[in-house]
């Protein structure tokens, strides 16, 4: 029961940060589109935005046709596409490839295998939905990714022992079975898009500066390059604050939300029978540091691991 009940509240609390991330980078990459098509459209140009579709999605819509709105429907639809991209298993597969990750062969398949079984037993859910991964790294992590894998490096099979690692693989199944890891993939996404349109945005700047550094030179027209390139300046000084205003709301969010999700799978390992595994494993780690100050914490998308350690306790007291 607990695992149905856990799963709903994860999921409502994972698709609110979601839209809340998708809201504020959708707005501020809607007005960045709109500046760079009115830019683009005062040398004569006509704009390529104003597509028959977009304008029938809007009237269907009961919306304004104007520019800014179709603006708006044009990050919906690159953030749609993107999403629909990145959730497409060879994304993922090329993501494996380029980071050396590769499925466990002979004994270690084995080890990994059995201790992930245990796991799903645990939790009620079917192993053979989920794939288990290794890169050969030394680095002491593992990682949840996609909708079904898990990534385990070599250096934290090396440091933890088999009791130790049913822990750790516990908090990872939490990530998939709330669905951690797809929103955060949708947001990464999303992302992606709008530092796409921050990239189009900065090459425009520099293409405009470009001429103006030659107009400056020629009478007359100097005049004329002078005013506008004030009004591109007034522009370019807006988007950086929209674009500053819309980082900060997300390095508070992003990280409020993660360290949520770090704490339910810490009681989702509990919950398991694995609390004091992953607290024995969590308390290891911090031999190679932990988060120390209030901004550091403030911003990290895990909790301090004394904290979780802590946490761990507390609910072993508990029962």
């Amino acid at each position: 029961m607990f695992l149905g009940e856990n799963r709903q509240k994860g999921i409502g609390m994972g698709f609110l940060l979601l839209i809340i991330t998708g809201l504020i980078y959708g707005a501020v990459a809607s007005v960045i589109l709109f500046f760079i098509d009115w830019i683009i459209g005062l040398f004569g140009t006509p704009t390529i935005l104003e597509q028959p579709f977009i304008v029938d999605i809007l009237q269907r819509l009961g919306l304004p046709v104007e520019s800014f709105t179709i603006c708006c429907v044009w990050v919906a639809l690159f953030f749609l596409t993107s999403i629909i991209l990145f959730q497409l298993p060879p994304i993922q597969g090329l993501f494996l490839k380029f980071k050396n990750i590769s499925k466990p062969q002979g004994d270690l398949a084995v080890y990994l295998n059995n201790c992930w079984s245990d796991d799903c037993r645990r939790a009620g859910v079917d192993p053979d939905r989920y794939t288990l991964y290794v890169q050969h790294s030394k680095q002491i992590n593992a990682f949840a990714l996609g909708h079904n894998r898990v990534v385990v490096l070599m250096g934290l099979i090396d440091e933890m022992n088999e009791y130790e690692l049913k822990g750790i693989l516990a908090h990872e199944l939490s990530h998939l079975v709330h669905r951690d890891t797809t929103y955060g993939m949708t947001s990464a996404a999303m992302l992606n898009v709008y530092n796409a349109i921050i990239i189009a945005f900065e090459l425009l700047m520099l293409i405009i500066t470009t001429v103006y550094n030659v107009l400056r030179y020629i009478p007359f027209i100097n005049i004329l390059a002078v005013v506008f390139m004030a009004i591109v300046i007034f522009i370019r000084f807006i988007v950086r604050i929209l674009h500053s205003l819309a980082n900060f709301g997300y390095v508070l969010l992003a990280p409020f939300g993660s360290r949520i999700a770090e704490y339910r799978a810490d009681r989702f390992a509990h919950e398991l029978g694995l609390g004091q595994a992953l607290a024995s494993a969590l308390a290891k780690l911090t031999r190679y540091g932990d988060t120390e100050g209030f901004i550091n914490q403030l911003v990290s998308d895990h909790p301090p691991l004394r904290k979780r350690v802590a946490k761990l306790y507390e609910l072993s007291q508990q029962g």
